[in-house]
Order: structure tokens, then C-alpha cells, then sequence
């Protein structure tokens, strides 16, 4: 019989800096090319507008990255969309399509509450650790409770 946590369930996993994290695909609404259009909105508002709504822009390359880029690299042009809890719709910038991968419950560890005090760590509620042949990834999961306690 299958243990329960060790149940698969499907993460969007995406780079940020040099972190990759990932949300469960339930908190995933969409996947939105990002155009020039939408990156001028961003810079100006922090909110874009797509379609009839209004979406809040999450940066997370000014909190994961050392702050020393003046501008976006080309090749950061998706918008993931998301609706935390009762909450308004938001967007996070990332630099590549996520990639949809499936991972076992069991493998997503929390990080205690006393590591999660430093300004990386207190987005972040797990982690999880994929080896494979050629190398070993970390990937973390975001706190989607955090979205509004940590953005402007």
C-alpha cells in the first residue's frame, strides 16, 4: 500500500537568480509571456493590466538577487499568475518558462520557523533536493502567505 505522503504531487518550477523555486500547481492560474509592453507598465506601476485585470507585480529578483542589475536581461519574459488566499491577483517575473515536474510529498521538507528569519529564507516554507546522474538541484517552495508581508 502506497504511503500517503509519499503521494506525487505537480510543482511549477522556475529560476529566479540563482534559486530555483517552485508553487504548487493548484496556486498556478497562468502562465503569461512577458512583452515589452507589460515590462514598461512593471517598471512605472508594479501592476500590469491583462485583459479586465489588474495584476500586482511580485519582484523577487530584487530580494533574491544582490541588487546590482539596472535592468532586465532579455531572457527574463514570463509572468506567472497567481491568487494567494483571499487575496488579489498577483504576478512573478521569471526567467524562463517554468517547467511543470512531479515530486513525492515526503521530499518537500519544511524549513523550521527559526531558519526561516533571514530575508531569502522567510519566502521559502520547503525545500526539496533532486539528484539525478549529472548533477543536484535544490528547489524551494514559496510561501504564498508571505506575498503580502514582503512586497511594497
Amino acid at each position: 500500500m502506497l504511503d500517503n505522503n509519499s503521494k506525487p504531487d505537480k510543482f511549477m518550477v522556475f529560476k529566479i537568480a540563482d534559486y530555483s523555486l517552485c508553487l504548487g500547481i493548484r496556486d498556478v492560474l497562468k502562465v503569461v509571456n512577458f512583452t515589452t509592453e507589460i515590462s514598461r507598465e512593471m517598471k512605472t506601476m508594479g501592476l500590469v493590466q491583462l485583459g479586465k485585470h489588474t495584476i500586482k507585480v511580485w519582484d523577487l529578483h530584487q530580494q533574491l538577487g544582490d541588487g546590482s542589475l539596472p535592468h532586465r536581461s532579455p531572457n527574463q519574459r514570463f509572468l506567472v499568475i497567481i491568487r494567494p488566499r483571499d487575496s488579489e491577483l498577483w504576478g512573478i517575473f521569471v526567467d524562463d518558462l517554468p517547467n511543470l515536474v512531479e515530486l513525492p510529498q515526503d521530499m518537500m521538507r519544511p524549513i523550521p520557523k527559526s531558519y526561516r528569519q533571514a530575508s531569502v529564507l522567510e519566502m521559502i516554507s520547503h525545500a526539496a533536493v533532486i539528484s539525478n546522474e549529472a548533477s543536484t538541484q535544490k528547489i524551494f517552495l514559496l510561501d504564498l502567505q508571505q506575498v503580502g508581508a514582503l512586497t511594497p
